[in-house]
């Protein structure tokens, strides 16, 4: 789980057009946690969308609490799906796949290079024994998920490929590419997108713009947005045609000149975000609204602009979240659900995820009342 020290942090609203959002915060209400199968102690992330007739949710580090059927405590990406998209109450059932100890298994599946280096170097079968980078492992961490504007039923998954050592925060981004999901009852595919590269199944490598932070889809094209991680969180903006968005070559990057250039290096960053966030457009406020955790803050902030490259406004708090337990962690993951959203946009539904205890935590929803500026 993605662990860090706070430090003190005022906010600034950097990155922005100078202007406000259209929007203001009229009012906020605590939905509580989500309500996870008793296997589950934490798992961070939460993406969602709505898909097949339900919200459909992706998680990354998920920490069992007891041992599934394969001896594991640890999954590296999970999700769950609800019926529910009436969030007043919170939702439930959720909906996930549990093997006969009712523990999830991996969303994202590893290859067999992947999953024998974890199998060699993180396993619970063989940390008795190890002898060489013990606690090393591939992670594969979910990100948006963008279904076929055409309604072919398929969906394309965002991840980051990631190298993690034991120790807080002890992480390397490798790449970040999509996956293909043909339905919310099959498991997604990681197809070799670049197969003569030395990670064929990454559409990015680690020199190229990061592309796991937001998406969305405007008419038939996808936009993606890569931003880096610290205190200052610049984001970079892409975009390819959904039917062609598996294709390396399809992707171009949004310039200083705002102009489309196929070169990563050329590309400027359009505001200061987080690795995680959402960008969805909002019918009531006619505007894009961009929703994020501040770094090093309880705070979740968000941005407005007319059009997926901006101008966006400058930043303003959403909300102030439930501290972790931990004097010295904060939340993050904060992140809006399109499909629970209500009045048009007005009524959103956020969640972020706040530390419980060690290696335990929960995603809580907040309700968020917004009117036009």
């Amino acid at each position: 789980m993605r662990i860090a020290v706070a430090v003190a942090l005022t906010l600034v609203a950097c990155g922005g057009g100078g202007t406000p959002p259209v929007a203001t915060v009229v009012a906020t209400r605590e939905l509580g946690p989500l309500a996870f199968v008793p296997s589950i102690r934490g798992r961070d992330g939460g993406y969602s969308v709505g898909w097949a007739g339900r919200s459909v949710w992706v998680f990354g580090d998920t920490v069992l609490s007891a041992a599934a059927t394969d001896g594991e405590t640890w999954r590296s990406s999970t999700f769950c799906t609800t019926t529910d998209l009436d969030a007043t109450d919170n939702l439930a059932p959720l909906d996930e796949p549990l093997d006969a100890a009712g523990a999830p298994g991996e969303f994202l599946p590893f290859s067999a290079d992947e999953q024998a280096f974890n199998d060699a170097h993180f396993s619970n079968k063989i940390r008795a024994t190890c002898t060489d980078d013990c606690g090393a492992r591939w992670a594969l961490w979910p990100g948006p998920i963008i279904p076929d504007p055409a309604g072919g039923g398929a969906a394309l998954v965002f991840y980051a490929k990631i190298s993690a050592r034991p120790g807080a925060y002890n992480f390397d981004v490798v790449g970040t590419s999509v996956a293909t999901w043909a339905s919310p009852d099959a498991r997604p595919v990681r197809p070799a997108l670049r197969p003569d590269g030395a990670e064929p199944t990454l559409l990015f490598d680690r020199d190229e713009p990061n592309l796991a932070a937001a998406a969305l889809i405007v008419g038939g094209e996808v936009y993606a947005y890569a931003c880096s991680g610290g205190f200052s969180s610049p984001c970079l903006l892409a975009r390819a045609p959904w039917a062609h968005a598996t294709e390396r070559a399809a992707w171009t990057f949004l310039g200083g000149d705002a102009q489309w250039t196929t070169d990563p290096r050329a590309a400027k960053a359009v505001f200061d975000g987080a690795t995680m966030m959402t960008v969805a457009w909002n019918d009531a406020l006619g505007a894009y609204l961009a929703i994020y955790s501040a770094p090093a803050s309880s705070d979740l902030l968000y941005r407005t602009a007319p059009a997926p490259e901006g101008p966006w406004s400058d930043a303003q708090r959403l909300f102030t979240a439930m501290r972790p337990t931990d004097p010295d962690a904060w939340v993050y993951a904060g992140l809006a659900h399109a499909e629970l959203a209500r009045d048009g946009g007005l009524t959103q539904v956020v969640s972020y995820f706040r530390e419980t205890g060690f290696l335990a935590g929960e995603i809580r929803l907040v309700e968020v009342t917004l009117s036009k500026r």
